[in-house]
């Protein structure tokens, strides 16, 4: 999966789409080949680090433009933040078995079909909106 999609021209949001989708496929690589049940405490580690800090910067971002949507934003962000925590419960209590990888694939398939490319994709053509009508000014 390329993900060109998905890309809002907006660096910082391409960027962490870029590395979802990469994420994302090396899940689905390894999954392939047998070994997804080893490979996914790695992509849980990456997820982790994208809730921590990449939807974090969202939310900043949002702030800053004064994004009119951006309660529902995050309400979207803090609901994929609770899945995750669950997820790494599941995790942490069983550990991976056969199913565990796929419920971790689904999820990211679902996030980036689902907010990054409608409500990310907004964002996007918001702050593209609010760039060029600044530069008019």
């Amino acid at each position: 999966m390329s993900g060109k999609e998905f890309f809002t021209n907006i660096p910082f949001l391409d960027n962490g789409t870029k590395r979802f989708i990469s994420e994302l496929n090396k899940l689905s690589d390894a999954m392939k080949n047998g070994e997804g049940r080893q490979y996914v405490v790695f992509t849980l580690d990456f997820l982790h680090d994208y809730t921590e800090k990449h939807l974090l910067d969202e939310e900043k971002v949002m702030l800053k433009y004064r994004f009119h949507d951006a309660e529902y934003h995050s309400v979207q962000h803090d609901e994929f933040r609770r899945d995750l925590v669950k997820m790494t419960e599941e995790y942490a209590a069983k550990g991976a078995d056969h199913g565990f990888p796929l419920l971790v694939q689904r999820s990211m398939a679902s996030w980036l079909a689902r907010h990054v490319g409608k409500a990310d994709k907004v964002l996007g053509d918001y702050i593209m909106a609010v760039i060029q009508k600044s530069k008019r000014a």
